[in-house]
């Protein structure tokens, strides 16, 4: 028999675990992202250069409304049961993503990814590591480009002992970027 954990804020295991944690919840039900469902997703495997900006955010993080979203993102080993794996370079650091799946129908998708941040090298202070979940959302363009990508990366764990970031677990940002596709993988 497999015992849920109550709340489970990291390792999840399908994407409806994604969907079942509090803080994801919230979050898309307080910025409306669409979430792709169905096991026919598009092939997504590739390189691809982002242009876009955020465009919503919980409170805390409203200072980052308008920033803007250019980085290059590596969506690779996807497969026929629904998981992807994933890599973005910003600036001077990289993040990548575990747990990932992938749902959707019709050349529209969505990606569920888990990404565990710590310190420096995440461009962080080193006494904080964060999980963060990433759900985005978008269209398959017949020339490999992914089409209005709208994104949300959500804190969904804190582990520090500074009290400065006791209230950023369950804050969110939300994007819109348009992927321009490099290379297929």
């Amino acid at each position: 028999m497999r015992v849920k954990r109550k709340n489970k804020k990291s390792n999840f295991s399908t994407p409806e675990e994604f969907l079942e944690n509090p803080s994801v919840k919230k979050a898309i039900n307080n910025s409306g992202i669409d979430i792709n469902e169905g096991n026919a997703p598009p092939p997504l495997a590739g390189n691809y250069l982002t242009d876009g900006r955020v465009i919503d955010a919980s409170y805390l993080l409203n200072a980052l409304i308008n920033a803007p979203i250019n980085s290059e993102i590596g969506l690779y080993n996807q497969t026929a049961s629904g998981k992807i794996s994933f890599r973005e370079d910003v600036s001077d650091f990289t993040v990548s993503g575990i747990g990932g799946y992938i749902t959707g129908n019709n050349g529209k998708f969505t990606i569920y990814i888990e990404s565990k941040q710590n310190g420096s090298e995440a461009g962080l202070p080193n006494d904080l590591s964060l999980n963060v979940i990433l759900l985005m959302s978008g269209t398959k363009l017949s020339n490999g480009d992914l089409s209005a990508v709208k994104g949300i990366s959500i804190i969904s764990e804190v582990n520090t002992s500074n009290t400065d970031y006791d209230d950023i677990e369950g804050n969110w940002w939300m994007w819109n970027a348009d992927f321009y596709l490099q290379n297929g993988l």
